[in-house]
């Protein structure tokens, strides 16, 4: 089976998004691209190639203008009969919420998923070496 590692690029950075990449769907610049355990990931840009003896997909990322957010990020707590979280809010400024939480968590083991809601809400939902956290991106 081959399975692919999907790189993102923008601003002339190249940016590891997604690994064992198993399966692509898109059309008009929107690409879903599914994981072998059946996560997803869905970015708009240009598939820029699809190297297929590197197992390589890179998409050059749509560049959409900054938009200001309101972020609420939660901490699940894992102490057992403890329900609850660390809430964090804060006003953010940027064009890319998933990049954001990338570069806020950059050095740690991450896999993201992420949903983008009617109101402009974008949620993404962290696991980082076990620890779940929600980020939720609201316009301001």
């Amino acid at each position: 089976m081959c399975l692919s590692t999907l790189y993102g690029v923008k601003n002339d950075r190249r940016e590891k998004m997604a690994e064992y990449i198993s399966n692509v769907t898109g059309s008009d610049g929107l690409y879903t691209f599914t994981d072998v355990m059946g996560n997803q990931i869905s970015l708009r840009g240009i598939i820029q190639s699809m190297d297929l003896i590197k197992n390589e997909i890179t998409i050059e990322l749509e560049k959409k203008p900054p938009v200001k957010y309101e972020l609420i990020r939660e901490i699940y707590n894992q102490c057992s009969g403890n329900q609850m979280r660390d809430v964090f809010i804060s006003n953010e400024v940027t064009d890319d919420p998933e990049g954001f939480v990338r570069d806020m968590l950059k050095g740690r083991s991450v896999k993201l998923s992420r949903e983008d809601l009617s109101d402009g809400t974008v949620v993404i939902d962290a696991d980082v070496s076990g620890l779940q956290q929600r980020f939720t991106f609201s316009p301001d």
